[in-house]
């Protein structure tokens, strides 16, 4: 499994050696010129881009699709992550449906033909989210599914929902992010399944911010903001980079 270290913009040239395979944020494209600059390089220089539409950081919803374009465009993302709503399948396979027929859609495959989209399995509970699943897994068009964190609060675990659906995933799958009571052991058991392509997360990056290692992984407080605000490079570097080394390590098996 893949490792994508999701860091502030002011990190992102520390963080980058430890994995070309990275997950990026619609909004701070969009308003951060060096975060821009900085993919639209590591696009150039063929590393796997995701770029997610950011419904976790606008607390539920998704960015308008004409955003996530505007992105993609910007950054030649090797995916784009269509908008998603957090515990609402019905409402993200309706907005999935407009989403690819929509003219932003067509615009951007003209744009960059190349492009893969990737849609996420919501549900507000366990059988929702297993349908929302097996639809996108079926789904023609389609090239990878996300599977939330918040799908741990839905299973207990999210290795759980990914053990539900094993023996019928057919398209690769992206773990996006890490719900705040997930530990180091659920990240092993993900691992374990084949179809998981890859994980992001911050948290290597927020523990050393704290002066943690990743033992501390379960002590951190939530910190919506840690993406988005200023940094003043008071992070030891040190850390920051033994933090990135030993998360990645976790996540190819070692």
């Amino acid at each position: 499994m893949k490792a994508a270290l999701v860091s502030p913009t002011e990190y992102l040239a520390e963080v980058q050696p430890f994995s070309q395979y990275h997950l990026i944020l619609t909004h701070k494209v969009m308003y951060d010129r060096r975060y821009q600059d900085f993919y639209a390089k590591r696009s150039k220089a063929g590393d796997y881009i995701i770029l997610d539409n950011g419904a976790v950081e606008k607390k539920g919803n998704s960015v308008p699709m004409r955003d996530i374009v505007t992105a993609a465009i910007l950054t030649k993302p090797t995916i784009v992550v269509l908008p998603d709503f957090l515990f609402d399948g019905e409402r993200t396979l309706d907005e999935l449906e407009n989403a690819l027929k929509s003219p932003a859609m067509k615009f951007l495959r003209r744009v960059h033909p190349d492009v893969k989209i990737a849609a996420v399995a919501q549900g507000l509970d366990q059988e929702e989210w297993v349908e929302s699943f097996h639809i996108l897994n079926g789904l023609d068009g389609l090239d990878l599914i996300g599977i939330p964190k918040v799908t741990g609060q839905t299973f207990g675990e999210r290795w759980r929902a990914l053990d539900r659906v094993a023996k019928y995933a057919k398209k690769p799958c992206h773990l996006l992010g890490f719900w705040h009571k997930s530990s180091l052991e659920d990240l092993i058991h993900e691992a374990q399944f084949p179809f998981v392509m890859g994980v992001d997360t911050p948290k290597p990056l927020r523990l050393a911010a704290a002066g943690k290692t990743l033992k501390d992984w379960g002590t951190l407080e939530h910190d919506r903001s840690f993406l988005d605000r200023v940094h003043n490079h008071t992070i030891d570097l040190g850390l920051l980079r033994e933090n990135c080394a030993q998360f990645v390590e976790m996540c190819n098996g070692r």
